[in-house]
């Protein structure tokens, strides 16, 4: 099975879905995600059968006691659920990088294939993760290019 590392900032969180969450008045603890990064996400999981594992700072909200950051963070895992795409897991909470985060996962959790969905390159101490990162623009979220990237990843391995 393959895996599907998700960041939520500038992949789900865009200007667009702020935009749509503004108009529609709804509080950050309920905001919307882009509709079309969502709709990106689930044709990927569908198409492939990945399961999504969350690897976005929005996972260290889990952790806190603060009502409106995990408000947001149940928000955020209903939408997902909703989409088709719920989130299996989350990677472990280390004083590194995410690609050292990603890889710590992977050692624990073996896969076939996988593709780290990012807006920003923060993998400088694991580069073998840096090779399955698809980068996000930030201004526009997951969109088709990334899916194709992302879908040519989570191909599995020939056998």
């Amino acid at each position: 099975m393959g895996i599907i590392f998700l960041d939520v900032d500038g992949v789900l969180c865009t200007p667009r879905s702020f935009a749509l969450s503004r108009l529609l008045r709804r509080p950050l603890d309920r905001q919307l995600f882009d509709p079309g990064a969502l709709f990106w996400l689930r044709r990927l999981v569908k198409e492939t059968g990945a399961g999504v594992v969350l690897s976005s700072s929005w996972r260290e909200e889990l952790y806190l006691d603060e009502p409106v950051c995990r408000a947001a963070v149940e928000n955020l895992c209903r939408a997902l659920e909703t989409n088709a795409t719920p989130i299996t897991d989350t990677t472990p909470l280390l004083p590194a990088d995410k690609g050292e985060e990603i890889a710590a996962w992977l050692a624990a959790h073996p896969c076939e294939s996988y593709a780290v969905l990012d807006d920003r390159d923060c993998f400088a101490g694991a580069p073998a993760v840096r090779a399955h990162w698809v980068a996000v623009d930030p201004a526009r979220g997951l969109r088709y290019r990334n899916y194709l990237a992302a879908r040519q990843l989570l191909r599995p391995i020939s056998r």
